[in-house]
């Protein structure tokens, strides 16, 4: 179906040129494609400006971009501080994560806000960098939250986040829409297989679904592997999805068999890798509300996280917790899960887990949020 345009609609645009990876570009891309399924929207011209990462991730055989006003795949260059000017003619902008720095756009920003720099203590993620660098990420963060700080609403992911801007300040009208996992999970029609040899049936695969940033602690799964290989050699199978260069670089001082590297995949090909592992280990060290153990959950494979709250908050007993700063408690958690706990304790917390997420928000009631803040907004 595609949109009916009246002169007296309000013109919207909802912007993803800056998302290029991870989490983000998964949003975008689940947000959009249930826009198309959603259907018309009353009195709005929705256009679309997309980044090339979340194109790709848009299969053409099921989204139908004709159903939009204008579509168009555009480096995020090409929208910036100095020709934010050139986006007046739009009365909403919808930056779906932000920061986004548009001065002389005067009419209503609306921004999500999903950056975990800004919203929790960085002293453990900030020890990943060199002093300098150090120094360079606390200033970068610091103009992303004057940016925020710009927009007239802002969008965040749990009522805790939103808490923890308030203390911090934050004057802005702030909602929260609640991250789900994608249609595409309820949707086999539109899965893609993977047919990789990384994926070993004779070892317990342990995938890790991750982009390559530094608070997401990569390298200590490297040392984790190391470590579990001493104890259990030929046991663990630890599967990435990085760009080849970025597994390069992380493994570059370990060359161990039990790491290998699947690549980037797309939103289609996740049920496929979940299908094909045994279960998700996520050490990081900052986040704000990451949908991959909903991913696990529903996919029905234990996942392992940081013992940290922005994981608590989320999965509460749902998730196996571990300190991602001990090797050995790591370890000790895993074999405990593997070796220790009995066939029945593990099936009755992975269905328990499977009956939490499957109650959670769907993707379709996240995109009905995103409408009316943007229509209302308008």
């Amino acid at each position: 179906m595609k949109i009916i345009n009246n002169e007296s609609d309000k013109n919207i645009l909802i912007n993803a040129t800056n998302l290029t990876e991870g989490g983000g570009v998964q949003v975008a891309t689940s947000f959009l494609k249930d826009l198309v399924v959603l259907g018309s929207l009353r009195n709005a011209k929705l256009s679309v400006y997309v980044s090339s990462a979340v194109n790709r991730n848009l299969d053409e055989n099921f989204f139908n971009k004709k159903f939009f006003a204008d579509f168009k795949v555009v480096d995020s260059k090409e929208i910036n501080f100095l020709n934010s000017y050139k986006l007046n003619n739009y009365d909403v902008v919808f930056t779906i994560f932000g920061p986004m720095f548009l001065p002389f756009y005067k009419n209503k920003h609306i921004s999500g806000l999903a950056q975990p720099w800004i919203v929790y203590p960085v002293a453990d993620a900030i020890k990943k960098f060199t002093f300098l660098m150090g120094l360079f990420i606390r200033f970068k963060y610091f103009l992303a939250a004057y940016i925020f700080k710009r927009a007239d609403t802002l969008i965040v992911e749990s009522n805790h986040i939103k808490c923890l801007l308030i203390e911090k300040g934050y004057v802005n009208h702030i909602e929260v829409v609640e991250n789900s996992v994608s249609g595409i999970f309820f949707e086999k029609s539109e899965w893609k297989e993977i047919y990789s040899e990384v994926f070993n049936s004779k070892k317990i695969n342990l995938g890790i679904l991750s982009a390559g940033y530094p608070h997401k602690n990569l390298d200590f799964v490297i040392n984790l592997a190391e470590d579990i290989e001493s104890i259990y050699p030929q046991t663990f199978n630890f599967i990435f999805t990085l760009p080849d260069a970025k597994f390069h670089d992380l493994t570059r001082h370990k060359k161990l068999s039990s790491l290998a590297n699947l690549g980037v995949i797309s939103l289609q090909e996740c049920p496929s890798f979940y299908n094909q592992i045994d279960g998700v280990i996520l050490p990081s060290l900052l986040e704000c509300f990451s949908i991959t153990p909903y991913e696990s959950m529903l996919m029905k494979k234990v996942v392992f996280v940081s013992d940290r709250v922005f994981f608590k908050k989320s999965c509460f007993d749902h998730a196996i917790y571990f300190n991602p700063l001990l090797l050995n408690h790591a370890v000790s958690v895993i074999k405990d899960w593997y070796f220790d706990k009995s066939e029945t304790t593990r099936n009755e917390h992975i269905c328990a887990a499977y009956k939490f997420v499957n109650s959670r928000c769907r993707s379709t009631s996240r995109a009905k949020l995103y409408t009316k803040i943007m229509t209302e907004q308008a």
